[in-house]
């Protein structure tokens, strides 16, 4: 789609109405004043094209059978603000303060898939200053941006050894790595989905091909090649391969073919790593203070039912470094929530634990057992505890930015 974005965003806030994994969702009222959005499987329905420059609010309902996510896009395909882990039925608000007119594009994504449907939207009026945020959030982002550039750091020099792995034909040594190599870009996935581009690229699933119709690359891709679906694997339920997905493989799963997808995985994570690096990188602090429950509603929304790492079953190294991720953002903003409010502060260092212990048991050496080993009622228990540890997180944004 043609775009023409010549502007930025500030601040961005976002909500969803009632949580995603809960039973018997119905949908809640919106913001009072908010562009409606109509998401759909077919659609993404604005009820106003047109707003102004300053705070713009929107509520996505979700009227279609899959959850579902929204996006607001800036210059570059950069992802300036998003709600994601809307189910059928439930409401999702989101805030972006648009200081510059010009013509901006957002998105709906039914399934959390592919490009989605996407839209225009015309900003008038006079430019603005940005909103300046509280200096101790901004001391506490730029701590967890040292953070993030370690662990992309470390992502590259283990991409390599991977790359070299795969290459070379030392497929066993790959697999046992498999796990390990994505570890930091789990930890740091809010940083990575700025790139709208870039972290498809990296860390797509069969799902966001469209049957295909997309060309499947990145870390998953590796993954199918490692691990070839096997008969018993294929299926329609979550944590299955779909057949499709089973069909392609085998026709296309080439050392031909996946020696460029490993030279390109290199080549990508290397530049996600420059981009971040750059002087002029921008990390919008509401994404930064929402990241710590966006990345255990990772865990929630897409990982327990297995669907992450279906080939491999390697989830649980995908659960503990979300953890990590959310864990050490939180670290950089514990004063600032410890003096607002330290009854949530300890309410959330002992969800951690309990999460961190119910993963844990799990560990075996330096790793992890396979997915396939944890019982219904494990995966039900780990569940239940995310989602209480996501519900506290929740409250972190308007906690921090209290002025």
């Amino acid at each position: 789609m043609n775009r023409s974005i010549t502007t930025s965003i500030a601040a961005v806030a976002l909500t969803v109405a009632t949580p995603i994994l809960l039973a018997g969702c119905t949908s809640k009222a919106g913001a009072e004043g908010a562009i409606e959005v109509t998401s759909t499987e077919s659609a993404c329905d604005l009820a106003s094209t047109e707003t102004q420059t300053g705070e713009v609010d929107f509520s996505v309902v979700n009227n279609g059978t899959k959850v579902t996510e929204f996006y607001v896009y800036g210059d570059n395909n950069r992802v300036l603000g998003e709600v994601e882990n809307i189910g059928p039925g439930v409401t999702g608000n989101l805030t972006v303060e648009i200081v510059d007119p010009g013509t901006y594009t957002v998105a709906c994504k039914p399934g959390m898939v592919g490009t989605g449907i996407r839209q225009e939207l015309t900003v008038s009026g006079e430019a603005m200053e940005k909103s300046q945020d509280p200096e101790d959030v901004n001391a506490a982002k730029v701590a967890y941006l040292d953070y993030v550039g370690n662990q992309l750091n470390t992502l590259v020099a283990q991409t390599q050894t991977f790359v070299t792995n795969i290459k070379s034909g030392n497929l066993d040594a790959a697999r046992d790595q498999f796990g390990l190599v994505r570890t930091p870009y789990e930890r740091i996935e809010p940083v990575a989905e700025s790139f709208a581009d870039l972290d498809p690229a990296i860390d797509m699933r069969w799902d966001d091909t469209e049957d295909g119709s997309l060309a499947f690359t990145g870390f998953h891709r590796l993954e199918r090649y490692l691990w070839p679906p096997q008969a018993s694997d294929i299926g329609d339920d979550p944590g299955q391969v779909a057949p499709a997905d089973a069909a392609h493989a085998n026709a296309s799963d080439t050392k031909a073919a996946i020696d460029p997808i490993a030279d390109e995985l290199l080549a990508n994570v290397t530049r996600l790593k420059d981009e971040v690096s750059k002087a002029d990188f921008e990390f919008e602090t509401r994404s930064f203070v929402s990241g710590p429950q966006a990345l255990i509603d990772e865990v929630a929304a897409t990982k327990v039912d297995g669907e992450e790492d279906r080939y491999s079953h390697a989830d649980l190294y995908d659960f503990a470094a979300n953890v990590d991720g959310s864990e050490t953002a939180i670290a950089t903003m514990q004063p600032i929530i410890s003096a607002k409010s330290p009854e949530l502060m300890d309410k959330i260092t002992a969800q951690f634990a309990e999460v961190r212990d119910a993963v844990n048991q799990f560990q075996r050496g330096d790793g992890y057992v396979s997915y396939t080993e944890v019982s219904a009622e494990a995966r039900k228990d780990l569940s239940n505890k995310i989602d209480a540890l996501s519900a506290s997180l929740s409250q972190v944004p308007g906690i921090v930015l209290q002025q």
